[in-house]
């Protein structure tokens, strides 16, 4: 099922009540009708007879297309047992306080990272160099992010430690949909300005995080891509992260109640 919505790029929520006639795992995705390789979310969850989905946009396009696919139907299969029953366009939950958002360093950075997360899928990379209007922050966009022995790197960006420079993979990046774009630069940002402890990983991820879940974005689409990441280098280091990364993320959602979007507790289908 394929549908449009016109949002006029004003940051929002998308509901939609789906109706199945038996359990099954839907797929959701929504992206730009006009621009090609930016998506506003990819996900999939298990309806059980009827249940609202969430998806956050505090980026949003003129004009949304939404997929709304059952698992049996990835092959071409069609499926009659399943319909959307409401579509709403509801106001975006932010919640500005709890990160320092009147920080000048933090905000010009948001809106270079947003503006370069919803072009990413697109724009050129081999080496490309693209700079923030202030001039403070860059971003290097590379084909691929290798060692100096010319290796491929598994991570999708890095960030300098001298200056404070991004580098990014487009073969990663262009695989994400924006908000998991914004949680790696948000977590790459956090390394070199927000960190009391520069090297430490997990003092970024939650300093990034909180960025991040502040600004309204999808909390699915943070667990996607840091699992997605520690996927390709599998230890009890990342296994740790991602446990703590679990922990913040439920206990931001208990803290601010009022950004919920169902208050039966923490959904099963992370919005």
């Amino acid at each position: 099922m394929k549908f449009y919505a016109n949002i006029n790029e004003k940051p929002c929520t998308l509901m939609f009540d789906i109706q199945t006639s038996f359990p099954k795992k839907m797929y959701i995705k929504v992206s730009d009708a006009e621009k090609p390789n930016t998506i506003f979310t990819n996900r999939h969850c298990r309806i059980n007879s009827q249940e609202g989905i969430f998806v956050r946009m505090p980026i949003a396009p003129k004009r949304a297309v939404i997929e709304v696919i059952s698992e049996s139907e990835l092959d071409g299969t069609q499926d009659n047992g399943y319909k959307v029953v409401d579509a709403k366009v509801l106001p975006l939950k932010r919640k500005l306080t709890s990160f320092n958002h009147a920080n000048s360093t933090i905000k010009n950075f948001v809106k270079f990272a947003e503006q370069f997360s919803t072009k990413a899928g697109y724009i050129s990379a081999k080496g490309s160099i693209y700079t923030s209007d202030d001039g403070k922050f860059r971003i290097d966009y590379l084909d691929d992010i290798v060692d100096d022995a010319g290796n491929t790197m598994k991570t999708p960006a890095r960030i300098s430690r001298k200056e404070g420079i991004i580098e990014v993979s487009k073969l990663k990046f262009e695989k994400y949909t924006i908000p998991m774009r914004m949680a790696i630069l948000l977590h790459e940002f956090s390394h070199f300005y927000l960190n009391t402890d520069m090297a430490n990983e997990t003092e970024a991820d939650l300093n990034g995080l909180i960025i991040y879940l502040g600004l309204g974005y999808p909390r699915i689409d943070a667990y996607n891509v840091f699992t997605q990441v520690f996927s390709t280098s599998a230890n009890d280091l990342n296994t740790n992260r991602m446990k703590i990364i679990d922990d913040f993320i439920r206990n931001f959602e208990e803290k601010y109640i009022d950004m919920q979007y169902t208050y039966d507790g923490l959904y099963k289908n992370y919005v």
